[in-house]
């Protein structure tokens, strides 16, 4: 048996990889002292769970394989991530509880995570998250700065977002029993993915932040902000459709990988509604 209830199709994919960690999840957070504890289940009721599900399904592309505990732990490392973009925002779990409040949690979740992990599976956690410490890092940089261009705004965007969802692929399709080249195919997929989700975001976003992506491409091409969002919308697209060619060159179990389409799709592209025109926009210069 696989972590994620074969026997139970008409279950959406989200929904039952919440249920199949959520006893991980369970005991992990009876460690915690209440008032940790209360921050870390405010953080979980807004997460989507799909960082745990590339987990899952990245192994089911393999075989049968329990990574339930695996799946919890990038899900504790996803929201300590998110614990620290809202700090960085002064935002979401920073406006209920406080900065000290929110520091302890994003400390705990870490802790719990790699509680969960083998040493080479915290290694590859590890980068990641050093991946996503310089994507910060380089945005403060670019703060200080009129001369940034279009590409290291997308080489933060890929640090920051793309970093977690590649390892929980990699890591997924690790413990399946998946040879070297299969789990390097299915990290650049959960990486394009990441990437694509920060595309739909940025075009869903009202924000005229500078930060965002529509608004940098629209200053890079010259364009308006509307057309910086129909560029990102078709970025997503061809980053979908890599991340596709990535996911059948691996030779995953064909069930998976339907699942892992479909999920990739409906955190990315599926989220835009109306779809955004597909006019021909013109390319930013790199």
């Amino acid at each position: 048996m696989t972590s994620i209830d074969v026997a139970a199709p008409q279950r959406h994919v989200l929904e039952r990889t919440r249920a199949a960690v959520a006893t991980v999840l369970r005991a992990a957070l009876a460690e915690l002292p209440d008032e940790t504890r209360e921050v870390v289940e405010h953080g979980l009721a807004r997460q989507d769970f799909s960082t745990a599900a590339l987990v899952l399904l990245s192994a089911e592309a393999f075989g049968a394989a329990d990574v339930t505990e695996l799946a919890a732990a990038l899900e504790l490392a996803q929201l300590h991530e998110r614990l620290h973009a809202d700090l960085m925002l002064r935002a979401g779990a920073w406006e209920v509880f406080g900065s000290d409040r929110v520091v302890s949690a994003a400390d705990a979740l870490l802790s719990l995570a790699v509680a969960r992990l083998s040493r080479s599976q915290t290694t590859i956690l590890n980068i990641a998250l050093m991946s996503v410490v310089d994507g910060y890092v380089q945005e403060i940089e670019m703060d200080e700065r009129d001369d940034v261009d279009l590409s290291e705004h997308l080489g933060v965007a890929a640090a920051k977002h793309s970093s977690l969802p590649a390892a929980a692929c990699e890591l997924g399709a690790l413990a399946a029993g998946a040879s070297a080249s299969q789990a390097a195919h299915l990290r650049q997929f959960g990486d394009d993915v990441g990437l694509a989700r920060k595309h739909v975001d940025d075009v869903l976003s009202p924000s005229g932040d500078r930060r965002t992506l529509p608004v940098a491409a629209a200053s890079a091409a010259g364009i308006t902000v509307d057309g910086g969002r129909r560029w990102c919308a078709q970025q997503a697209e061809l980053l979908l459709a890599r991340a596709g060619n990535h996911l059948r060159q691996c030779g995953p179990l064909a069930r998976a990988a339907e699942e892992l389409s479909a999920l990739a799709e409906e955190v990315t592209t599926g989220r835009c509604a109306p779809a955004v025109p597909t006019q021909a926009v013109a390319e930013p210069s790199l």
